[in-house]
């Protein structure tokens, strides 16, 4: 009878939140803070996730925009936030990962304040050129670069994104010189690049698609290791001459450290349940994003590579933020 009293007394607990040493949780609604602006890919990711860990909980779990700084202020809302579960953020890389390179003083350290819960997904980047450039292919225009060097400029989406910091790695690996001009988001930067004023450009394929397909620019190399199922005739910067060379946009659930292990496992475990459901990958596939689900410690492991290379990079390149 006591066997039976106990599993009933689990499972009403199970059927309202996961019990844990600090109670049960969740007991209220959960604030899901997004890095970037609304209406971007980490907010549709955001609440894609929101949606199904709402019906799993059964407590709400709201999203709230907190952009600037690369991700910074957002992320800092919730490492002030009490260590109970209740305040998750979703991001791309700067916070984790970059960020700490960028700044002497930050409102967190990344590497104590922050726990990793779940790589969700990935954008595939691209090396576009406007169509004046005559390069075809990677090394007719590192060629035609190193025929002009300091002469050419790249867009960025600004100083210490993946954009930018994708291209300095590529002027290292390639030994190009080619001139940074950054802009604060995509607008502007897709104007003079559709013009010519800047003439190349890293970005995500879902952003370049629709250029490419009405011809207004020219992809020359995906820059992961992987060809993208998007474009998959176009090669990859590996096979190009570039070896080794990998480099994606990702996006990310996260917490502050301190929240119980029970927590975040449970939130993994939903994160992959979500992004492996059919609509989840029928609304994300036309966007150009490829679903990739990482655990905790998996994740965290990957954040460390990604630490390791891009503070390579920044402090050889001189970098310093805007």
């Amino acid at each position: 009878m006591r066997f039976a009293v106990r599993w009933a007394v689990l499972l009403l607990g199970l059927a309202s939140g996961l019990a844990t040493a600090q109670g049960t949780w969740p007991n209220r609604p959960v604030r899901v803070v997004i890095t970037s602006p609304s209406g971007g890919t980490v907010d549709l990711l955001a609440r894609i996730l929101s949606e199904n860990f709402s019906k799993t909980f059964g407590q709400p779990f709201v999203v709230e925009a907190r952009a600037g700084a690369n991700g910074t202020i957002g992320v800092a809302s919730v490492v002030n936030a009490p260590p109970d579960g209740h305040s998750l953020f979703v991001t791309t890389p700067g916070p984790f990962s970059t960020n700490m390179h960028l700044h002497t003083k930050l409102p967190f350290d990344a590497k104590t304040d922050l726990a990793p819960i779940s790589m969700v997904a990935y954008s595939p980047l691209l090396v576009v050129v406007h169509p004046s450039v005559p390069a075809k292919n990677w090394p007719e225009l590192a060629a035609w670069l190193k025929e002009r060097p300091g002469k050419v400029n790249y867009s960025s989406l600004g100083v210490g994104t993946t954009s930018h910091l994708g291209i300095e790695l590529l002027k290292r690996e390639a030994r190009i010189d080619i001139v940074h001009v950054p802009y604060k988001g995509s607008t502007a930067g897709f104007a003079d690049l559709l013009s010519g004023e800047v003439q190349v450009t890293l970005n995500t394929t879902s952003a370049m698609l629709p250029f490419l397909k009405k011809g207004q620019l020219r992809a020359i190399a995906g820059s992961e290791k992987r060809r993208s199922s998007w474009l998959p005739d176009v090669p990859t910067l590996d096979e190009s001459g570039v070896q080794g060379f990998d480099v994606m946009s990702w996006f990310g659930l996260g917490t502050r450290s301190g929240v119980p292990r029970e927590i975040i496992n449970r939130l993994a475990q939903e994160s992959a349940n979500t992004m492996k459901r059919p609509e989840v990958v029928k609304l994300l596939a036309p966007m150009g994003l490829e679903i990739w689900v990482l655990g905790p410690d998996a994740f965290a492991d990957y954040i460390r590579t990604e630490v390791d290379k891009w503070g390579d990079i920044i402090r050889r390149a001189g970098i310093k933020p805007e």
